[in-house]
């Protein structure tokens, strides 16, 4: 485990599907090993992850500390039944803590960062607003709660949506040009408007093949993780695969799976009786769920903390090559799309460096996976124009292979 602190903020568009409960309890699983945690309900004006504590009246919270009440976020920390586990609620009289003035915002944010302790978990409000949209982007670890619900997929899809585009509008706030050319891709109306974070990027190169660059690697700082809640059998787990599908063909995130909590009646009596569901012995099933949650968390964090360390990371998504430095070793991607039988398909290359640098292809299309190829870099491609060379060969070679039928492809 990484010595520093890790933050996770829990979001997912939609309200009702579960945050707040996920929440309290990958907090309460986390302090039970011994860790320090503390959550923050950052659900500003509708705050109620209180509630599953048995806590009623919070003594302090956010409104305390925005009030200049008490001096540290930490202060407004209190105690639950769990040792080792605190929370900052976002409960209290202070109406203008639903809209906080930008200042209060990077205030709080700043200070969150700050608070001692081994584990922070935020619980974010439902919409994809900019407060809340900036709350996740607290770090690069955020958690996206899914349920197998059309509307609750599509929520979380905007959700991450709005954040790729929120990180790239802050990223060339004082580009005007550039800002520009992301607000005309977002606009629906606009004949500058994109299907994909790929051909935005495609649209950027060609203009400023450095800001292209720069896009890419503020978006691939982040992977989502994503928890699927309420599902009722296994089935269920076909939203995942699609969901993450569509995420890396539009949005060029790559997200990662880390496990579901299935719905279960002994959870919505916990919640009624204000109590998290790890805390209840009789909650065995549900507890394991958390249990293979918590542990795959935990490995993505430490993935996480390794792959920021040594500094990788894919190549920018543009029809035309480019890199950036990782490790010491420049990386490259390439993204196309491919016409063939009246179906456009998306064809995806990364290499990534590192002391096992490879070559990645992958084909998409309507959120699915049709084709994955991963091959070791030969040892001949050394240097940069090497391993550029030797990824378009296998780049070139899958989108020929669509042409010509070789990839078997069943819409």
């Amino acid at each position: 485990m990484r010595a520093e602190r890790t933050i996770w903020s829990v979001g997912g568009g939609k309200g009702g599907i579960g945050k707040s409960v996920a929440t309290a309890n990958i907090g309460c699983a986390l302090a039970r090993m011994g860790k320090k945690v503390i959550l923050v309900d950052a659900d500003l004006g509708g705050a109620n992850l209180h509630t599953y504590f048995g806590i009623k009246y919070p003594p302090r919270g956010l409104d305390d500390f925005l009030k200049g009440r008490i001096s540290t976020l930490e202060d407004a920390a209190v105690e639950t039944q769990v040792k080792d586990l605190r929370l900052i609620s976002g409960g209290g009289e202070f109406l203008g803590i639903a809209n906080p003035a930008y200042a209060q915002k990077q205030k709080l944010i700043s200070h969150i960062k700050k608070l001692g302790a081994d584990y922070i978990i935020v619980d974010l409000g439902a919409g994809s607003s900019y407060n809340v949209l900036d709350f996740f982007a607290i770090s690069n670890e955020g958690i996206v709660v899914l349920v197998p619900e059309p509307a609750a997929i599509q929520n979380a899809y905007v959700f991450l949506k709005s954040f790729v585009y929120r990180r790239l509008s802050r990223l060339f706030s004082e580009d005007k040009r550039i800002s520009e050319m992301i607000k005309e891709a977002t606009d629906a109306r606009s004949p500058n408007s994109v299907k994909s974070f790929s051909d935005l990027c495609g649209n950027l190169a060609a203009e400023d093949r450095d800001a292209a660059s720069a896009a890419l690697a503020e978006i691939k700082s982040y992977r989502p993780k994503l928890l699927l809640n309420m599902a009722a059998s296994k089935d269920d787990l076909k939203v995942v695969d699609a969901f993450r599908g569509a995420c890396a063909t539009f949005l060029s995130l790559d997200t990662s799976y880390i496990g579901t909590l299935y719905s279960r009646g002994i959870i919505k009596s916990a919640a009624r009786r204000m109590r998290p569901f790890m805390l209840d012995g009789d909650a065995k099933e549900a507890r394991a769920d958390m249990d293979e949650i918590i542990s795959a968390l935990i490995e993505s964090s430490e993935d996480e903390g390794k792959a920021h360390e040594e500094k990788q990371g894919p190549g920018p998504a543009a029809s035309a090559p480019a890199g950036h430095e990782a490790g010491g070793q420049e990386v490259f991607g390439f993204n196309d799309n491919v016409s063939h039988s009246g179906v456009v398909y998306h064809v995806q290359t990364e290499v990534q460096g590192g002391d096992g640098p490879q070559v990645e292809t992958i084909v998409y299309h309507g959120g699915r996976i049709f084709f994955s190829k991963k091959t070791p870099l030969d040892k001949s491609a050394k240097d940069g124009n090497g391993i550029r060379e030797f990824a378009l060969r296998q780049h070139r070679a899958a989108m020929a292979a669509i042409r010509m039928d070789k990839i078997t492809i069943k819409v």
